[in-house]
């Protein structure tokens, strides 16, 4: 009878485990398919840029967002995991206001060293950030810049 029970106790921990979410390898095919089929075209420079809020699609992809009605989708030279799981996002620029293709880079707070390079910037409508976001996670929200150095600072005390 014990044995019965641990067994039952065994399986449920493991069922309780078991998740629905995308691997990053299926989230970047989903994404390369949606850049395919809204025909996005690749800007090399975003003018007037000022982050507001982002949102991690994966461990390659991003969106960042300069207010409610410009979103650009980010794709990065390699993968950059931390990203997935940090608070904060940080933005280096060479040109102040300016997001370059092939020069900047974002970066964690957590993790200042390692920047992650930027490969291509997609500009996304409305419509088209609404969509991609719900078929790569459902559940993704955006972390605003104020409510990320919030955690931040509230990671540090």
């Amino acid at each position: 009878m014990k044995r019965v029970v641990i067994l039952m106790a065994m399986l449920l921990a493991l069922a309780g485990c078991a998740s629905n979410r995308l691997s990053d390898p299926e989230k970047t095919a989903i994404i390369e398919k949606f850049i395919t089929t809204e025909h996005l075209e690749a800007r090399n420079t975003i003018s007037a840029f000022d982050l507001d809020s982002w949102t991690s699609l994966s461990d390659q992809y991003l969106i960042l967002r300069t207010s409610p009605f410009r979103s650009y989708l980010v794709k990065l030279t390699m993968r950059c995991n931390d990203i997935n799981y940090s608070p904060a996002l940080l933005v280096y620029s060479r040109i102040p206001n300016t997001l370059s293709a092939g020069f900047d880079s974002v970066f964690t707070p957590d993790n200042h060293r390692f920047k992650c390079n930027i490969s291509r910037i997609y500009p996304l409508s409305k419509a088209q950030n609404k969509s991609l976001i719900s078929a790569v996670n459902p559940k993704g929200k955006d972390k605003s810049l104020q409510k990320a150095q919030e955690e931040a600072e509230d990671s540090k005390e």
